[in-house]
């Protein structure tokens, strides 16, 4: 799947395009099929801060930033219920949003309501 990755702080000159793997849930999660991002200050922040972006999402590198999603859920762990396969949601995924498909934490996400579009949530 195709990702917006982050190897370093700085500009938006330091986010790459990769091809990573899709990711594996684990119990509490459902895997959305992502439809639309939001950008927030704590994306602009942790972009652009090394002591940030190492405070909220470790050491480790690369990471993909992103904590606003709109999508359709394409899994579910077995633990989750209130979410079915091809439901519209929305929700904070505390990082990793910039992605085509995100482990959201289901307690995170609700219910996309019909009448609105992925794009204004």
């Amino acid at each position: 799947m195709k990702a917006i990755i982050l190897n370093e702080a700085g500009g938006v000159d330091k986010l790459m395009e990769r091809d990573i793997e899709k990711p594996v849930l684990k119990s509490g999660e459902i895997l959305v099929k992502v439809k639309d991002i939001g950008l927030n200050p704590m994306d602009v922040h942790l972009r652009s801060n090394e002591q940030i972006l190492t405070h909220f999402m470790g050491a480790e590198r690369p990471v993909i930033l992103g904590w606003d999603i709109s999508g359709e859920v394409v899994e579910r762990a077995p633990d989750v219920a209130g979410f079915n396969i091809g439901d519209a949601v929305f929700g904070l995924t505390r990082g990793k949003g910039y992605a085509e498909y995100v482990a959201a934490q289901a307690d995170l996400m609700i219910h996309k309501p019909e009448n609105i579009g992925y794009e204004w949530v």
